[in-house]
């Protein structure tokens, strides 16, 4: 939760899309972003008002989650399937931000300047303070595929990140003072996975 974060530099990437390219999850490991997340209805647009609401709310129930926490948690999957990841890179990244912000945009900075679904700092080189507080960006970044930020992410810390526990792949990104939180959230990352995944179309915008 907010309360709990503890985020350390840590030296930049020399080229992050590089680094990705020459992982194992490279060009050609990558599975087309179609099959990954079948097709949702159309209708849904991720705005820029949604991209930015400032959402100050607490706590996380997987059985009883509200409106924002579903378009949250819709949108961290179509942003990860638009940038090819499945099943276990979305749960991780889910649950992350069910750990970090209860699955909210947070708006105060709770641990110093930390904000956003991934309580990211700007004083440590995550972006600034709007960025942080940007879903897509926010996303991308942790995923280790933001331009704004040169802080390694999960591509690049754990380029292997299918092998490992996804918790301890939550924390090399995260360096939270409570790593044991993420592997905890993993099965609310499941349920969220099951329900909302099959209608949910890769973003890539």
């Amino acid at each position: 939760m907010p309360t709990h974060r503890v985020l350390s530099a840590r030296t930049p990437s020399v080229s992050r899309r590089g680094l990705l390219l020459a992982s194992a999850f490279g060009a050609a490991g990558l599975t087309t972003a179609a099959s990954l997340a079948p097709a949702r209805a159309a209708g849904e647009v991720w705005t820029e008002e949604f991209m930015t609401r400032p959402e100050t709310v607490e706590g996380f129930d997987v059985n009883a989650m509200t409106d924002w926490q579903v378009e949250n948690a819709k949108f961290i999957i179509a942003r990860c399937a638009g940038h090819g990841f499945g099943i276990e890179g979305t749960k991780i990244t889910l649950a992350t931000a069910i750990v970090e912000s209860w699955l909210y945009n947070y708006e105060p900075a709770v641990d110093h300047d930390s904000g956003g679904l991934f309580q990211q700092r700007p004083s440590m080189s995550w972006g600034s303070y709007e960025q942080v507080r940007h879903k897509k960006l926010a996303i991308d970044a942790f995923l280790g595929l933001g331009p704004h930020t040169s802080n390694p992410g999960l591509l690049q810390l754990q380029p292997y990140y299918k092998e490992w526990d996804p918790g301890a792949a939550a924390q090399a990104v995260q360096r939270s003072a409570h790593p044991e939180r993420y592997g905890q959230q993993m099965g609310a990352a499941q349920i969220i996975w099951d329900r909302y995944a099959p209608d949910v179309d890769p973003f890539t915008g």
